[in-house]
């Protein structure tokens, strides 16, 4: 039997991820079945639970996986010489998580779940924790090289400003996912204009 590289592993995990949130798009987390999802990524039961034990673990570990795909653009970034502007890397973050997802409304059941499941609530604060440090880590480096502020400096100010880039990130999934005739390339540029101010 060959060998299977990390790469495919990895693939593999994401297209089951992918279909796991097509099916939780239609049908919500409750409302999805382990069949749902073998069904939808056209994959036996044997390759689902070789990469998730349960349905559970699958709703934690797809969405932790897509979004952490997502940091890594944001991560990426941070290695180029020449900073974009923050606002600008919103829309980085916001038009690939929307490529991984499809369906943001999938975000709204996580954090509705959320208020009333401890387990789906330690998923959330952890997801939002991992993208609030990654932007913050963003900011500070943005404010040392382009405001020549002290690392310290940087750090605080990345630290306080990150929670207002989580909102603006919040925001635009909320009203992508409710209100129809939303404008997402209208509120990204908004958003960054009103940042670079």
């Amino acid at each position: 039997m060959p060998k299977v590289t990390e790469e495919h592993r990895i693939a593999r995990r994401t297209e089951i991820a992918q279909a796991a949130m097509r099916c939780f798009a239609r049908k919500g987390f409750e409302g999805t079945s382990v069949a749902d999802i073998i069904a939808e990524s056209g994959l036996s039961a044997g390759a689902i639970y070789g990469h998730y034990k349960s349905k559970n673990e699958l709703i934690q570990l797809a969405v932790t996986e897509l979004l952490g795909q997502r940091m890594a653009d944001v991560e990426l970034a941070l290695m180029d010489e020449d900073l974009m502007e923050p606002g600008e890397l919103i829309g980085v973050f916001l038009r690939g998580v929307e490529a991984e997802f499809g369906d943001l409304g999938v975000l709204l059941q996580l954090w509705a779940a959320a208020a009333n499941d401890a387990e789906l609530r330690r998923l959330a604060q952890g997801i939002a924790g991992s993208i609030r440090e990654v932007f913050q880590t963003y900011l500070a480096a943005w404010h040392v090289r382009r405001n020549g502020l002290s690392e310290a400096e940087a750090e605080a100010r990345g630290a306080r400003e990150s929670w207002i880039y989580i909102g603006i990130c919040q925001g635009y999934m909320v009203q992508s996912a409710i209100f129809d005739g939303f404008d997402g390339d209208a509120y990204i540029a908004t958003s960054a204009a009103l940042l670079a101010r």
